[in-house]
């Protein structure tokens, strides 16, 4: 008899599931395909919530990989509550064909776009930026020259290690916004940046057999650093368009025919797919007010949790509660939710952008030192992707994940509960960040499960 429950335990689980996705508010959630079970092997349908013995805390980021990302970050912003981030870049510049530049051809100026439309912070600061010239190769894919194997670069990359220590570029500017005429969009921007003549005029004066192909050319030249310049408060950090399209780097320069000055040209080299686009990030929070939580008491838990992009913060999450299901065999679990409240004041979310999305990853195996563990989706990613969630609801300013699967998976003995990691969606192209409540605020973190018990 319980084999054969446990059977169709399964068919009222994948058929309460899909009825979920249909179901309207005429219905009765907690009756979703229970006309499938004999009415003598029914006891209740229940729901029950804990709140009480979740654990939760802040932690710093796993290592981000941060080359080829869509959108290069840039740029520094002192962030009223997540203390100050600081985002660098090094790209690649290809040739999208031969030049045709010969004796003739004169260098007028040589200048590098950098096209934005998106930041985050505030256009009031002054910020400045510097350009170096690469002096170490940087990779695609991060294969190196020698076969040995693939090295992702991570946020703790040392670009300017990379680089000369001669500056040929520098720019202030202020961060532009401007809608459009519709009011709908926002204006990509432009930051324009003169570099020094003497690039200009070696590109123009390079060989022929320097320009033959990409990978000659990027032995010859082998790309830019840009730095971001410290603010000591304000700043913002831009979205960078070096894949979009746009950004790149332009030689204007004429040519003189017969003693006759040809009207200016210009010759673009690209960024694009086949061009290495390394960011690095770094983090300080010494002036926020977790910032001894991070240091001194890492898994205390708090009454706010805090999680950011770009490498930034992330949290660890402990639910025992959902091992006390495991020797339950006479319950069918028909829906499983954990509910993250957003702290609406801290995260001021009107003046900055919450993440459209967040991510519940299990943890397969204890944390050991310097270890997560592996890091799954629950399965109800695999059955749908929105039935699992993770979105944020405006209405109630919350974020909702569905374990109906990963809470079967436990009871079933599939899987372990060893917890699970919280963080942002585009973690390395996107600025955003989010303030919790966290297992030991008043309104806390909440596990909601509606189930069967069964005769």
């Amino acid at each position: 008899m319980k084999r054969k429950l446990k059977k169709l335990s399964r068919l009222v689980l994948v058929c309460s599931l899909a009825s979920l996705a249909l179901w309207s508010c005429k219905e009765d959630p907690n009756s979703t395909g229970l006309e499938l079970l004999p009415g003598s092997d029914l006891k209740e349908v229940d729901f029950a919530v804990d709140s009480t013995t979740i654990a939760a805390y802040t932690e710093n980021d796993e290592l981000l990989r941060t080359d080829e990302p869509n959108y290069n970050i840039f740029g520094t912003f002192n962030d009223p509550v997540f203390g100050k981030t600081t985002a660098n870049l090094a790209v690649q510049l290809r040739l999208p064909g031969y030049p045709g530049f010969d004796e003739t051809t004169q260098a007028d100026s040589l200048v590098l776009y950098l096209l934005y439309k998106d930041f985050y912070g505030d256009t009031t600061t002054l910020q400045s930026l510097k350009v170096y010239e690469l002096e170490e190769d940087v990779y695609l894919d991060t294969t190196d020259v020698t076969g040995s194997g693939d090295y992702p670069y991570y946020q703790d990359v040392d670009l300017k290690a990379l680089a000369s220590a001669n500056v040929i570029g520098e720019l202030d500017f202020y961060p532009v916004f401007r809608m459009d005429s519709t009011e709908t969009d926002t204006l990509v921007q432009e930051l324009a940046i003169k570099l020094d003549q003497s690039l200009a005029e070696r590109l123009v004066k390079a060989d022929s057999l320097d320009m033959v192909n990409n990978d000659v050319f990027l032995d010859f030249f082998k790309g830019l650093y840009i730095e971001s310049q410290d603010v000591s408060e304000g700043g913002a950090l831009l979205s960078l368009y070096t894949l979009a399209g746009g950004s790149n780097l332009t030689l204007h320069y004429t040519q003189v025919i017969d003693t006759v000055e040809t009207d200016s040209l210009s010759f673009s080299y690209r960024i694009n797919t086949n061009s290495a686009r390394i960011s690095s990030f770094t983090h300080d929070y010494s002036t926020t007010v977790f910032a001894d939580q991070l240091v001194e008491h890492p898994e205390t838990p708090d009454s706010l949790i805090y999680l950011q992009t770009l490498g930034g913060l992330r949290s660890k999450v402990d639910i025992p509660s959902l091992d006390t299901w495991k020797d339950s065999t006479d319950f069918i679990i028909n829906k499983a939710s954990i509910v993250f409240q957003v702290d609406t004041v801290a995260s001021d979310y009107n003046n900055y952008q919450v993440p459209s999305a967040l991510v519940l990853r299990a943890i397969d195996g204890e944390k050991t030192e310097g270890e997560d563990g592996y890091l799954y989706l629950p399965s109800d990613f695999a059955v749908s992707s929105a039935l699992y969630g993770g979105r944020f609801n405006a209405e109630d300013a919350t974020y909702t994940f569905n374990i109906t699967h990963h809470l079967q998976d436990i009871i079933d003995g599939e899987v372990t509960n060893y917890g699970f990691y919280l963080s942002t969606l585009f973690r390395n192209e996107r600025t955003r960040r989010v303030v919790l409540k966290g297992s030991s605020s008043h309104v806390g973190i909440r596990l909601e499960v509606t189930y069967t018990k069964l005769n």
